[in-house]
């Protein structure tokens, strides 16, 4: 134990530098074309198929018809070849507009009446919206993968929104990805549009990226993936990754969430690991490698310092999401591999597993849920139609919901909290919410929706986390009985 804490100590630099020596996506010539769609014909790594027929429009939206969403809207759309479209999109949630590529499935330009499902691609750091197709030449692993697959750029920014020393965004890449991307592509494509046809998955960084925001969203994915993920911060490499990482995009250190030591609650409102319980009901795959050259599986010429970040960050801080996560009884596939390095090779092979599992979810199109648990740290947020509005007066931390369902629900944290069902009681005269003893009776709103409070004591008025902060909790049990 001690030889490896040693050894350990020894490489944590190397580690760290690795997690930091992300290769930049490719480029290359582009060209243009005029066409009576709207959008241009343009090489990025690839030439323009010659099938594409630029004096017809396909059957989607011209740049005039793109319906934009609040906050962001198309400004230029550009084929890169005949399955994929960038987008330039003005959002502000950024400082410039911003580059999506969405790769359409086979059969997307020609069985026009038919709805797909849509995947997310998050990349790694310093990786932008080519990646996937470019780096990875992943695009022939879902060649008749019956999804879109939709890759925004993510730089540095660990698809957050950044604290920026308590200003805000932009960057706010969480925000773009779930509030403005998301219901732009909705929008504009033929998706299917609900939870069972949604899935995201990302590698390194993206990992993270993708196990954080589908934590946080639980309604919004039935399927999720980290590809070699960096999906526990409380770990040293994790942590330093995620201090470090702004200054690869000009930002401040510790840009993201602040510094830990006086913003721990909010580093870990967004870490996976702290995050475990809200990831059960969707299908979870945790993949990586251990840091051993895979020769036999392609990864010759790697670059050593991945194998060194696979088998000093990755893997350990997989192992230890899989333990959460085996610990809380969560079902989740934990695919440890017996080589990987963090490479190319290694993620084209964790591409391939985890489009295999999101086709098998999507064709059983699973339902959501019916009672699930759920925890935040913002003061208020919504999930699975349910609306939370903790006491103002209440400082920074934790709130849980357990056993959450139509019949009621426990709550924990501090202050008052306002607490907004969803339409489960259309119909009914009242409902009855017991709290500890107490009976309040409640009318339903015409959607059928109640609105009741819950006492959880005094607000507390010290962050989470921080020095001498106590953070007292408090337990209710709410019960609802409609009449």
């Amino acid at each position: 134990m001690t030889i490896f804490a040693s050894c350990f100590s020894r490489a944590l630099p190397l580690v760290a530098a690795a997690v930091l020596a992300a290769c930049g996506g490719g480029g290359g010539s582009e060209f243009s074309l005029s066409s009576k769609a709207g959008v241009s014909v343009r090489g990025g790594g690839s030439s323009a198929d010659a099938s594409v027929d630029t004096s017809t429009p396909p059957p989607l939206p011209t740049l005039e018809q793109m319906t934009p969403v609040q906050g962001a809207k198309v400004t230029a759309m550009a084929w890169i070849d005949s399955r994929t479209l960038e987008l330039t999109i003005a959002s502000d949630a950024f400082a410039a507009p911003v580059k999506v590529e969405v790769f359409l499935p086979a059969g997307y330009l020609t069985d026009t009446k038919r709805r797909w499902a849509f995947t997310y691609y998050l990349g790694g750091t310093n990786h932008n919206q080519t990646t996937f197709r470019n780096d990875y030449s992943a695009y022939d692993l879902v060649e008749n993968y019956p999804s879109l697959v939709v890759s925004p750029s993510g730089d540095s920014g660990y698809w957050s929104d950044w604290f920026n020393n308590g200003a805000g965004g932009p960057p706010k890449y969480e925000t773009f990805v779930m509030d403005q991307l998301l219901p732009l592509i909705d929008a504009n494509f033929r998706t299917v549009g609900d939870r069972a046809h949604r899935a995201i998955m990302g590698d390194s960084m993206g990992g993270y990226g993708a196990l954080m925001i589908a934590a946080r969203h639980p309604d919004k994915f039935a399927a999720a993936a980290s590809l070699s993920g960096t999906v526990d911060t409380n770990f040293p490499t994790g942590m330093a990754a995620v201090s470090a990482s702004p200054a690869l995009q000009m930002g401040l250190p510790d840009s993201i969430y602040g510094p830990r030591l006086t913003q721990e609650v909010r580093w870990r409102g967004h870490n996976p690991w702290d995050l475990a319980r809200n990831l059960a009901g969707m299908d979870l795959l945790v993949i990586t490698g251990n840091g051993i050259l895979g020769l036999a599986d392609g990864e010759g010429g790697t670059d050593p310092a991945g194998c060194v970040l696979e088998a000093g960050a990755i893997y350990p801080e997989s192992v230890n999401l899989h333990n959460q996560l085996t610990s809380l009884g969560i079902a989740h596939a934990w695919e440890p591999l017996p080589w990987g390095c963090h490479s190319k090779s290694l993620f084209r092979y964790e591409i391939k597993r985890a489009v295999a599992r999101f086709e098998k979810v999507f064709a059983a199109a699973p339902t959501a849920p019916t009672q699930f648990d759920f925890r935040a740290v913002e003061p208020q947020f919504a999930v699975y139609g349910w609306s939370v509005q903790a006491d103002p007066a209440r400082a920074l931390e934790f709130m849980d919901l357990r056993d959450v369902s139509a019949t009621g629900l426990t709550v924990i944290g501090s202050g008052l909290t306002t607490i907004t069902t969803p339409g489960f009681f259309r119909g009914r005269s009242a409902v009855d919410i017991h709290i500890e003893g107490a009976v309040t009776s409640v009318r339903p709103d015409s959607a059928g929706r109640v609105v009741f409070a819950v006492d959880l004591g005094p607000a507390n008025a010290s962050q989470q986390y921080t020095l001498g902060s106590t953070n007292d909790a408090q337990i209710r049990r709410v019960t609802f009985t409609p009449r």
